[in-house]
């Protein structure tokens, strides 16, 4: 029983060296570069809704003829109820 104990401590000692000295794949270089922004696309403006205050994108705004901003179509309508 003895020698059981020893040969798993051995095992366990064997497999923690071999998995420490396994070279770094090129995922692990990836993960430790920082991510560099994009210098070729300007960044999107922020707008705020005019009903309920949310900043959204303004590729996903939704404006009025009045130059109103919203958030969605609903908001848009809550606003401006005929039209």
């Amino acid at each position: 029983m003895k020698l059981l104990i020893w040969l798993v401590i051995a095992f366990l000692v064997l497999a923690w060296v071999m998995r420490s000295k396994k070279a770094p794949g090129p995922d692990a270089s990836d993960q430790n570069k920082p991510l560099a922004p994009d210098r070729n696309i300007p960044p999107e403006p922020i707008l705020q809704c005019a009903r309920c205050g949310l900043h959204v994108p303004a590729s996903e705004a939704v404006t009025h003829a009045s130059g109103s901003v919203f958030c969605s179509e609903e908001h848009r309508r809550q606003s401006f109820p005929g039209a």
